[in-house]
Protein backbone atom coordinates (compact mmCIF):
# COMPACT_ATOMS: atom_id res chain seq x y z
CA UNK A 1 0.00 0.00 0.00
CA UNK A 2 3.28 2.04 0.43
CA UNK A 3 3.94 2.11 -3.37
CA UNK A 4 0.39 3.69 -4.59
CA UNK A 5 1.43 6.93 -2.05
CA UNK A 6 5.15 6.80 -2.91
CA UNK A 7 3.76 7.37 -6.68
CA UNK A 8 1.33 9.99 -6.01
CA UNK A 9 3.55 12.02 -4.15
CA UNK A 10 6.42 11.40 -7.08
CA UNK A 11 3.46 12.75 -9.44
CA UNK A 12 2.49 15.76 -7.04
CA UNK A 13 5.99 16.81 -6.81
CA UNK A 14 6.68 16.28 -10.88
CA UNK A 15 3.32 18.19 -11.40
CA UNK A 16 4.66 21.93 -8.78
CA UNK A 17 7.80 21.46 -10.22
CA UNK A 18 6.57 21.81 -14.15
CA UNK A 19 3.89 24.07 -13.07
CA UNK A 20 5.80 26.86 -11.14
CA UNK A 21 8.87 26.61 -13.56
CA UNK A 22 6.84 27.13 -16.35
CA UNK A 23 4.60 29.98 -15.07
CA UNK A 24 8.30 31.71 -13.86
CA UNK A 25 10.22 31.24 -16.56
CA UNK A 26 8.13 29.79 -18.93
CA UNK A 27 7.83 26.34 -20.86
CA UNK A 28 10.91 26.71 -22.88
CA UNK A 29 12.95 26.64 -20.17
CA UNK A 30 11.54 23.87 -18.29
CA UNK A 31 12.28 21.86 -21.62
CA UNK A 32 15.76 23.10 -21.47
CA UNK A 33 16.11 22.48 -17.88
CA UNK A 34 14.95 18.85 -18.51
CA UNK A 35 16.82 18.54 -21.23
CA UNK A 36 20.07 19.85 -19.39
CA UNK A 37 19.46 17.37 -16.65
CA UNK A 38 19.23 14.58 -18.92
CA UNK A 39 22.09 15.12 -21.06
CA UNK A 40 24.83 16.26 -18.06
CA UNK A 41 23.82 14.11 -15.03
CA UNK A 42 20.91 11.77 -16.90
CA UNK A 43 17.68 12.70 -14.95
CA UNK A 44 15.05 11.96 -16.67
CA UNK A 45 11.78 13.99 -15.35
CA UNK A 46 10.05 10.71 -14.32
CA UNK A 47 13.43 10.47 -11.74
CA UNK A 48 13.30 14.03 -10.87
CA UNK A 49 11.85 12.87 -7.51
CA UNK A 50 14.89 10.61 -6.71
CA UNK A 51 17.40 13.60 -7.98
CA UNK A 52 16.35 16.92 -6.62
CA UNK A 53 18.91 17.60 -4.68
CA UNK A 54 21.02 17.64 -8.74
CA UNK A 55 18.11 19.48 -10.58
CA UNK A 56 17.94 21.94 -7.27
CA UNK A 57 21.85 22.51 -7.50
CA UNK A 58 21.43 23.51 -11.29
CA UNK A 59 18.99 25.99 -10.58
CA UNK A 60 20.85 27.40 -7.86
CA UNK A 61 23.71 27.35 -9.93
CA UNK A 62 21.55 29.33 -12.65
CA UNK A 63 19.60 32.09 -10.48
CA UNK A 64 21.78 31.92 -7.49
CA UNK A 65 21.12 31.69 -3.95
CA UNK A 66 18.25 33.97 -3.68
CA UNK A 67 17.09 32.79 -6.90
CA UNK A 68 16.33 29.17 -6.08
CA UNK A 69 15.17 29.68 -2.33
CA UNK A 70 12.16 32.00 -4.77
CA UNK A 71 11.52 29.27 -6.78
CA UNK A 72 11.98 26.30 -4.43
CA UNK A 73 9.31 28.07 -1.98
CA UNK A 74 6.73 27.98 -5.07
CA UNK A 75 7.06 24.81 -5.53
CA UNK A 76 6.94 23.36 -1.92
CA UNK A 77 3.65 25.80 -1.72
CA UNK A 78 2.23 24.49 -4.87
CA UNK A 79 3.73 20.24 -3.75
CA UNK A 80 2.34 21.18 -0.40
CA UNK A 81 -1.28 22.18 -1.73
CA UNK A 82 -1.75 18.98 -3.61
CA UNK A 83 -1.21 17.07 -1.03
CA UNK A 84 -3.33 19.29 1.18
CA UNK A 85 -0.87 20.28 3.76
CA UNK A 86 -0.46 23.21 5.42
CA UNK A 87 2.52 25.27 4.26
CA UNK A 88 4.70 27.12 6.93
CA UNK A 89 7.06 29.79 4.90
CA UNK A 90 10.14 29.18 7.11
CA UNK A 91 12.41 30.26 4.65
CA UNK A 92 13.64 26.32 4.37
CA UNK A 93 15.34 24.97 0.88
CA UNK A 94 12.75 23.09 -1.67
CA UNK A 95 14.67 19.56 -0.41
CA UNK A 96 13.97 20.72 3.74
CA UNK A 97 10.19 21.48 2.44
CA UNK A 98 9.62 18.26 0.25
CA UNK A 99 11.43 15.80 3.08
CA UNK A 100 9.13 17.28 5.51
CA UNK A 101 6.17 16.70 3.37
CA UNK A 102 6.92 13.14 3.75
CA UNK A 103 7.34 13.34 7.25
CA UNK A 104 3.87 14.99 7.67
CA UNK A 105 2.02 12.04 5.28
CA UNK A 106 3.77 9.49 6.45
CA UNK A 107 2.55 10.77 10.17
CA UNK A 108 -1.71 11.17 8.85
Amino acid sequence: MKEPKRIEFNQALIEAFDEVVSELLGSDVLDSLYLALKNRYTVSKDELPYRLDTAYSMLEHVFGFKGVRTIGNRIARRLYERLSLEFNDDDRTLLDYVEDAKRKLAAK
